[in-house]
């Protein structure tokens, strides 16, 4: 059962993700949709690019909660209600790494390890696959 510390956790997670920036990376990682290796690669690779640094931003926020998930210290099925946008994010990278394998190398461990194990979480990763199917 979830505990109280746990729940403040949650709102403390939700409460980071509402910062400025935070919410500008996240949101333009939603909408990235690169047309070509080129366009996947130049994002990825060019650190001069401030979208290079929403992207490294919104996924390593995403794979510091799962690495809290996965060392047990918050509830797992608790995070796993509350993760969706961070399945959508590793599924994602997944998706542009297959599309564009010599082009994008980035990739969510965390989340991937945390998805691996918990029903949940697999079921909202198939609903995201969907979406790049």
């Amino acid at each position: 059962m979830a505990t109280t510390a746990d729940a403040e956790l949650i709102l403390k997670l939700y409460d980071l993700r509402r910062e400025g920036v935070c919410r500008e990376a996240r949101k333009f990682f939603v909408s990235f949709n690169p047309e070509s290796p080129a366009d996947a690669k130049d994002l990825a690779t060019n650190f001069a690019r401030p979208e290079n640094a929403f992207v490294r931003q919104a996924t390593s926020y995403w794979e510091m909660a799962f690495s809290i998930a996965n060392t047990g210290a918050i509830h797992e099925e608790l995070f796993a209600k509350n993760c969706g946008e961070g399945v959508l994010f590793a599924v994602k990278c997944q998706h542009l790494k297959q599309k564009f394998p010599d082009a994008w190398n980035r990739t969510m461990a965390e989340a991937e390890t945390f998805i691996a194990h918990n029903a949940i979480a697999k079921q909202k990763m198939e609903i995201f696959k969907k979406r790049f199917a």
